[in-house]
């Protein structure tokens, strides 16, 4: 199964196909990525053009289309998930959205549980944690397991609930991947003293499309180009407040 995957839901511009065969390796076949100040709907279409070429494929050699359906930027969520639409609706190819937090742990693949996070503002976050696991049904496979959804809390109540996993018996360490890293850390530090803290190189911790590619494949259940909608996440929890009120 070969999967194409966008991210444009931050300050870079990615595609990614991935060749996924379950029990198997995947094979990331190609991938462009780009910190860009133009906007993602100059880029990102030439980008896949481009890499589709390199990989001597054409549209219609894509089994499924991925793409990030946030949280993240309003505007570049909508243009990356537009684009996917465009492209598959041609052949009606499936597609499937992932969420951010989750495609920038699937990248990174730790045992441990993975802390995604992105900045929001001020002392609020988006975040998730995730957790590898391995399951036998027949061949191996691997995939990602949603520990907490992702959701918009401030860094203390995300620093609550790494105690929480603390107590319930997970060991006293996670990875911590995402743009919002180095701010969280930085409000938390006292707080996180009792933790071992893994942090991935810098080149591996911001959103990438070779995550989405691999978040898709874990997930499966692909849909429709219709059914992609973006998902921001910002927007849910200041409506929720309202409502609440």
């Amino acid at each position: 199964m070969k999967i194409l995957g966008l991210d444009t839901s931050g300050k870079m511009a990615s595609v990614a196909i991935l060749d996924y065969t379950f029990g198997k390796e995947a094979l990331l076949l190609g991938e462009h990525t780009v910190y860009t100040t133009r906007t993602h709907s100059q880029v990102i279409m030439p980008m896949c053009r481009n890499l589709l070429t390199e990989c001597n494929m054409t549209v219609r050699d894509v089994d499924c289309f991925a793409v990030a359906v946030g949280p993240g930027s309003y505007t570049g969520l909508r243009i990356g998930i537009a684009a996917v639409q465009g492209m598959a609706m041609v052949n009606n190819t499936p597609c499937k959205g992932v969420s951010t937090l989750a495609a920038m742990a699937a990248r990174i693949g730790n045992t441990i549980p993975i802390l995604s996070i992105m900045h929001a503002r001020e002392d609020l976050f988006y975040y998730g944690i995730y957790q590898r696991h391995h399951v036998e049904w027949g061949v191996s496979a691997s995939g990602f397991h949603m520990q907490d959804m992702g959701t918009l809390a401030t860094a203390s109540e995300i620093v609550d609930r790494l105690h929480t996993y603390h107590a319930e018996g997970e060991a006293g360490r996670f990875a911590i991947v995402g743009d919002g890293a180095e701010k969280f850390m930085e409000l938390c530090r006292e707080s996180l003293k009792s933790f071992w803290i893994v942090c991935p190189p810098a080149v591996t911790q911001l959103q990438s499309a070779a995550g989405v590619c691999l978040a898709a494949a874990y997930a499966g259940a692909f849909g429709t180009a219709a059914d992609l909608t973006a998902s921001y996440l910002q927007a849910v929890q200041i409506q929720k407040r309202k409502t609440d009120k």
